[in-house]
């Protein structure tokens, strides 16, 4: 929930035309195993949310799976590939990266954060040394300079590491199945939500509109129709034509396999992007390791 797979998009905007890339994820959540590209007739079941996601919007990038980053990495390589994207890989120590960036959120820092399972970090902060960037997501926009002193003060970067702030933006919400735009101001939502962190993304809607009901589930779920049909139920119950089904850009991926229960309803997804905060030179950092 820090925002890997926004940041990824970012650096892919960043380096297109600039180098042959490929992005190697893990793929969780399909029910397949191995090696395997993702081609433009591969569905969520085969190579997971996230990767369908950016193969979508990304048509001239390669992307591709595997549990075994290792055996992955040398696939891609073996296809004469230039630069390679891992999109959640700071945890394997057999993939020594040449460049290492470190997400951790606002709201919760790895600094006051514990091992799970009674925090949510995988390993020891202590190894946040290994990082050549380190960056601060989903911080408020402005960020006054007190807070980012305050947050300084509190990650304490080495002198080699770079430290950036970012926050999300919001996009027009897009219908799942036309590239109509939807308006959400005034309307009341029916939110289905399967990410790690869904609050902000809440908190955002309640500035536009009303939640009349919130869906929420585990990350990476995969919906069932009894499931669909509870939504469904739920908006239809609401009297007012002023009404919309919102889901995340990553859920929209795993819902769009139910169209033919949708027809007739308006059901859209918003996107959303990274973006840097004043004088940032990650968009240096990024271009000059890649050069």
């Amino acid at each position: 929930g820090t925002g890997k797979s926004p940041l990824i998009e970012y650096i892919l905007s960043l380096l297109k035309n600039k180098k042959k890339v490929a992005v190697l994820s893990r793929g969780y959540g399909r029910k397949t195993s191995g090696f395997r590209w993702v081609k433009y007739d591969s569905n969520v079941f085969e190579v997971g949310d996230e990767p369908l996601q950016m193969a979508n919007k990304f048509t001239d990038v390669s992307f591709a799976v595997s549990e075994n980053r290792n055996k992955g990495i040398q696939k891609i390589f073996n296809s004469n590939y230039e630069l390679i994207l891992l999109d959640d890989a700071y945890q394997h120590r057999w993939v020594k990266p040449g460049l290492s960036i470190l997400l951790t959120t606002y709201d919760n820092l790895f600094t006051k954060d514990y091992l799970v399972p009674y925090g949510k970090l995988r390993e020891s902060k202590n190894n946040f040394n290994r990082a050549d960037i380190i960056i601060i997501t989903k911080t408020p926009n402005p960020l006054l300079p007190d807070d980012e002193f305050f947050l300084k003060k509190q990650v304490q970067p080495n002198i080699n590491q770079k430290l950036y702030f970012s926050y999300l933006n919001y996009l027009k919400p897009i219908s799942l199945f036309s590239n109509i735009f939807h308006s959400i101001s005034g309307k009341k939502i029916i939110l289905v939500t399967a990410i790690a962190s869904s609050c902000e993304f809440k908190n955002y809607i309640k500035t536009k509109s009303e939640i009349y009901s919130h869906f929420e589930f585990r990350d990476h779920h995969n919906f069932k129709l009894n499931e669909i049909k509870n939504i469904i139920s739920s908006f239809n119950m609401i009297d007012s034509k002023e009404k919309l089904i919102l889901t995340t850009e990553k859920d929209a991926t795993r819902l769009s396999i139910f169209e033919e229960y949708f027809v007739g309803i308006p059901i859209a997804y918003i996107p959303l992007e990274i973006k840097f905060h004043r004088n940032s030179n990650f968009n240096k950092s990024i271009l000059k390791y890649v050069k």
